[in-house]
């Protein structure tokens, strides 16, 4: 198999396995998504309070690379132009079924490890109304969307 570039990104093979992994398989990608869709965040010094703390320049380099591939959008705030707001799109939408199975099963396998932030029971919901959580979360991020884009 051979290496294909799409913008910027530059895949090492055209196996749909690794090609997946080289968009959302580094150490930051999905935690960026993770926090627009949980956390509804948008702004870069909300990425920078996550838990994980992200290297400012990482955080940059991942949010032009999620803007690039179609991920995320960005704009710029009415009231303060130096506001930059990343917003995702239907792509970046499109990685929840991914997170929702990485989390069950981190949680199937890991739970004691996970403490208080991660229960039984919002595994049970993940894994009994699975799309319906995801659709939920969808709906609730495109009013939380709503409500930044101007």
């Amino acid at each position: 198999m051979g290496k294909a570039t799409i913008n910027t990104t530059e895949f090492r093979s055209l196996c749909p396995v690794a090609t997946g992994l080289d968009i959302l398989g580094d150490k930051w990608t999905l935690l960026i998504l993770r926090d627009m869709i949980w956390g509804h965040k948008s702004l870069f010094s909300e990425f920078k309070e996550s838990p994980e703390h992200m290297p400012s320049k990482m955080l940059s380099n991942r949010l032009k690379k999620l803007e690039e591939l179609g991920f995320i959008s960005k704009r710029a705030g009415l009231t303060n132009k130096k506001n930059v707001y990343y917003l995702m799109e239907d792509k970046g939408m499109d990685t929840f079924p991914i997170m929702i199975e990485m989390a069950i099963f981190t949680s199937k396998h890991f739970l004691d490890y996970l403490g208080s932030t991660y229960t039984k029971e919002s595994r049970g919901v993940m894994i009994k109304n699975k799309k319906e959580y995801i659709a939920d979360l969808i709906k609730k991020y495109k009013s939380f969307k709503k409500c930044i884009v101007f």
